[in-house]
This record gives structure tokens, sequence and C-alpha cells, in this order.
């Protein structure tokens, strides 16, 4: 999208956008944060549910009501969301470790719940943010679209298996009256990472000299402002009961890694190793070397993932929703430079004026 077209678009969301009021969870994550400031910038009325842990510093000075809720509690998310035009829920558990009941909980029973608050509230159009995974996979670099038959829930793993549940269930609900539209982000990448996103947090890894190797496979990236201004086209434009496939760039592992090399002020080394080691090096980080609150590098779940390709085709979300993604290139600058400047505050000890 040129300049001109850009500046006609977001006069465009302006004028729809302002002083309408909108409900959304999960405002505190990096999907959530950008929506929330973008909601804020074109002049709606946003009211944010977190949890009590939640950090609101930066949503409450963009003027983001901040209200306590909770996802386990659906008459707290309902009573400050009556009078709200929309919801976007967009609050879920989103990592790679095994606990099937925190998953379920929050996942599940946490999209079951907004769904009745939306009910509750009398909020006319609900828009679902799922993911990829909920789509499913190829064996081979073959782009799928939003009518792939989903082939995953043989992998057991918890947050691939309940982010389709959740789908699921907002899909329903639109069945049963309620104005539901679904987006699926592929794997999400840029700046204002503060939540320490999964894949922000590979990039900053890789950018700092911790990842000496990768495995096969490939997945999509996307810019985490194309996402949110997504979010937006589909809750304007949308068809109820519809699901959007948010995608960017088609990459397999190796060209991933070079692209993120390409980015770096310096040369990285980097080696590819077969996806059967990968087992055993996650095993070895799960007993040895993983700190206790840090998120793992590698984890028995996602050496599941290695040996297929989460490549999609967006045709639909461009075609219904004007959905467009900047180059690969400059998502990748603008995270490079927010991690590293974060980089330099912690060394300096200035991480809380730079957060």
């Amino acid at each position: 999208m040129n300049d001109l077209h850009r500046a006609n678009d977001d006069a465009a969301l302006y004028a729809f956008w302002r002083g309408r009021r909108v409900a959304m969870t999960g405002a505190s994550g990096f999907v959530g944060h950008h929506l929330a400031l973008l909601l804020r910038s074109f002049g709606a009325d946003v009211i944010a549910l977190v949890r009590a842990s939640s950090r609101v510093d930066k949503l409450q000075a963009a003027g983001v009501q901040c209200v306590t809720a909770s996802l386990a509690d659906a008459a707290s998310l309902a009573g400050p969301s009556a009078g709200c035009e929309f919801f976007f829920h967009l609050a879920g558990a989103v990592d790679f470790d095994g606990d099937w009941q925190r998953f379920h909980k929050v996942n599940v029973i946490g999209t079951e719940n907004v769904v009745q608050a939306a009910r509750l509230a009398g909020v006319p159009r609900f828009v679902h943010t799922s993911s990829i995974v909920a789509v499913g996979a190829s064996a081979r670099p073959v782009p799928l679209d939003e009518t792939a038959v989903w082939n995953l829930e043989p992998l057991r793993i918890p947050y691939v298996t309940t982010k389709r549940r959740a789908e699921e269930l907002a899909l329903a609900a639109a069945g049963r009256g309620l104005d539901v539209v679904v987006v699926n982000p592929g794997c999400v990448l840029g700046p204002g990472d503060f939540a320490h996103s999964a894949f922000g947090t590979l990039c900053k890894r890789f950018w700092r000299r911790r990842i000496p190797f990768y495995f096969g496979g490939g997945s999509n990236y996307v810019d985490v402002r194309d996402v949110a201004r997504a979010h937006l086209l589909a809750a304007m434009h949308g068809r109820s009961g519809t699901r959007y496939l948010l995608g960017g760039h088609n990459l397999t592992a190796h060209a991933f890694f070079a692209a993120l090399g390409r980015t770096a002020e310096r040369p990285i080394v980097r080696v590819r190793l077969p996806n059967a080691l990968a087992g055993a090096i996650a095993w070895i980080e799960k007993h040895f070397l993983t700190q206790d609150g840090a998120r793992a590098y590698l984890t028995p779940a996602q050496t599941k993932l290695l040996d297929w390709y989460f490549f999609f085709d967006s045709a639909k979300a461009r075609r219904e929703l004007g959905f467009t993604t900047v180059p690969l290139a400059q998502t990748l600058l603008d995270a490079h430079a927010f991690w590293m400047k974060r980089k330099t505050c912690q060394t300096s000890g200035l991480e809380r004026q730079c957060a």
C-alpha cells in the first residue's frame, strides 16, 4: 500500500471508528496492545478487560479504559461491555508447554465465557482471534486457505488443539444468532513486543546470538501492525460465521533465519540440524537448561511441528477485507531496532524507562 492509499484508508477508518465504544480482551498482549492503540488513534472508546496482574501503563497513557475482569467469570466481562458495538476477543494462553488443564481453562472455557459475556452485554459484533494452527498444515511447502481440513489433532499439542476448539465455539455461536467473525493470524512479528511473544523472543534470541542452529519445516510470518489493522477491517467488512487468514510471507526455516541474519548488524553463524535431533535437544533443555520462569528455546510439543509447513494464502482476506501487508524486510528491521533498543536499556539499567 502506497502512502496515498494508506492516508485514504486511515481517513476511512477514522470516519468509521471515531466515537465507537469497543470492548476487548488480550489488550496487554502483543497483537492486543497494537490493536488497542490503533483503535484509540482512530478515535474509538476502548474498554480493555484485563487481569489484575496485567501491566496497563501504556494502555492507560493512550486513553484506554482498563477494567479488571476474569475469563473465568462471564459476568465480570459482560458488565463493562454493556453499550459496546464491538467485542474483540484476543486473550489466550499462547505457548507450547504441556499443561492441558491450563490451556483448556483459558482458551476453551475462557472463550465460552467471553461469548456468553458478549451475549449478556448485547454487543452486536464479535471478532475472535484464532491462529493458523487452527487451520491445519501441510507435509509439503504448499499454501493452504480457509477451506483446509484440520489435520493436527493427532499431534496432541495443548495450544494447537485448544485454539481449534475455541474457534469452533466462536463459529458455533455465529450459528446461534451472534454476529461472529474469526481471524487467523500467521506468526506475528514486529516492534512494540512488550509482551515478549513467542516469535518475537525467537528473533531476539537469534539477534543476540543465542540460537546457533535451526531445523526444517516452514511457516507464515506477518507484521503485527498489519494484523491489528486487519482486525478493524474484519469488524467492518467480515461476513458473519466466516474465518479469514491473516498471513504475510511463506518461508522455510532456512529462508526465515537467513532473513533474520540479513537484518542483523553483523553476520550470525547458524547451522541446520536434522529434525530427528530435536526431541533429544528439547529433553536436555527441559531437564538441565531451562531456568525457572524463562520461555523454553524448544519444547517437546514444538518438536512435533518441525516436519510441517504452515504456508497459507490470504487472498480471501485481501479480496473481502482489503487486507494488505508490508515487506518482511521492513518488519524485521523494525523488530530488530525494538529489541536492540531494549538490550541497550537493559545493559544501561534503564529498562523501565525504555519499556
